[in-house]
């Protein structure tokens, strides 16, 4: 079983008032306890298990967080921890976090509230703007930061909502090497934990020169590694990363485009990869077909050309993949978004 992590935070959100949920936005300490009947206190370090600097403890009304003077991080804290809150309120939510098994069960319930927390913070007017129709990049995360109250934590929330597949919006820390904060995409079965030690070779840190695109690895606590395709910028010792499980064609694809700059730093040439449209094998090479932009299959060494259109879509305004059915004939945009 695997919830759906943005409706149920909407579904959080709709328990709220628009005038409540507009004072959380503008000032989410006071209020939680003017206006919720929460105490909100100061206390130190983070727990381990939440991937906030706070907590929540039921029973007593009270949302404990770690101040952070000259941050907006705190604001999502407490967010965070009322989205605890609301679920504890929730018995139909109650009941489909218990059908999960315990791991699964936290995970989805901190991911809801990493949700809850993005979008009162963070509307999807604003994102749609920042984003421009587009999937997110690297360079997003700042322009979101800076139209936004939201803290970067909670910016990274919402970009990663927009990845459009298995993939992760991550923070990272060159000078300890770590993880400092990680979201999942909602296509994605695995949370990447805070606190992460990252290899000294690893590629985001090649961010910190500029900018790089090219492939790069989620690594595990574990040790074990997961490739991906990597966007990374970086300064004062800080990369935001953005990591996507999906291919780059050109830019009529269905990908990340985060290998279109000639200009980016990269290790070799780019490495196209992918699934084979024909028989479903493993594509990938640095050259592709001039017509249809796919790389040569290695098992039937056809290119993209000649293969059937994929009977599934991709809307520009709900950035769901759905079924031709389900769009206006003769329009990108599917029949919910286009209000046929």
């Amino acid at each position: 079983m695997k919830l759906r992590v943005r409706r149920n935070a909407e579904r959080l959100h709709q328990a709220l008032s628009a005038e409540a949920l507009a004072q959380l936005a503008a000032d989410p300490i006071p209020a939680v306890a003017t206006h919720l009947k929460l105490r909100a206190v100061q206390v130190g370090p983070a727990t381990e298990e939440c991937s906030c600097d706070g907590a929540y403890l039921p029973g007593y009304g009270v949302i404990c967080y770690v101040p952070t003077p000259n941050s907006r991080r705190e604001n999502f804290t407490v967010l965070h921890e009322f989205g605890h809150h609301l679920v504890r309120s929730d018995d139909d939510l109650l009941s489909e976090l218990a059908d999960l098994d315990q791991e699964g069960g936290i995970v989805a319930e901190e991911r809801i509230c990493d949700a809850f927390a993005g979008g009162v913070l963070i509307p999807d007017t604003t994102l749609d703007t920042v984003l421009t129709g587009t999937r997110p990049r690297a360079r997003h995360l700042r322009q979101l930061y800076e139209a936004t109250t939201g803290s970067w934590e909670a910016c990274s929330v919402r970009l990663a909502e927009r990845i459009g597949c298995d993939g992760y919006v991550a923070l990272l820390d060159r000078e300890t090497r770590r993880v400092r904060f990680a979201s999942a995409s909602p296509q994605s079965e695995y949370a990447w934990r805070r606190g992460t030690l990252l290899p000294h070779d690893h590629a985001a840190w090649k961010g910190l020169s500029g900018a790089y695109q090219g492939q790069g690895d989620i690594v595990w606590s574990s040790g074990k590694r997961r490739r991906m395709w990597l966007d990374a910028v970086g300064s004062s010792g800080t990369v935001v990363a953005v990591f996507s499980d999906d291919p780059y064609f050109g830019s009529g694809g269905t990908g990340l485009t985060i290998l279109d700059d000639p200009g980016v730093t990269r290790d070799t040439g780019v490495l196209l990869s992918g699934t084979c449209r024909h028989c479903g094998g493993p594509a990938w090479g640095s050259t592709a077909c001039d017509k249809c932009g796919d790389p040569k299959c290695k098992r039937c060494g056809r290119c993209g050309c000649g293969a059937k259109d994929s009977p599934m879509r991709t809307c520009p305004a709900c950035h769901m993949t759905k079924p031709k059915a389900q769009f206006v004939r003769g329009s990108a945009h599917c029949r919910d978004c286009a209000g046929a």
